[in-house]
């Protein structure tokens, strides 16, 4: 679970004016880098975002976070 706190709503609207995203897609996208972020810090392997989402899957890919789309399989 990630809290959602008034730093994540600000990186959140940053995302959104950047990609063009949905506010709750951008949430959710800035929720993720956090999540992926810890990961990294703790060594642990990188974060998979599963999402059939395009503009989405666009936004997290160009931030560096493995896309999963379960349409194209």
């Amino acid at each position: 679970m990630v809290d959602i706190s008034s730093l994540l709503v600000g990186q959140a609207t940053d995302l959104a004016e950047m990609n063009g995203l949905r506010a709750y897609d951008a949430v959710q996208l800035a929720a993720a880098l956090q999540v992926q972020n810890e990961r990294q810090a703790f060594g642990m392997s990188a974060l998979i975002l599963v999402s059939v989402d395009l503009a989405l899957n666009a936004a997290a890919a160009a931030d560096g976070l493995t896309v999963e789309d379960p349409n194209t399989h």
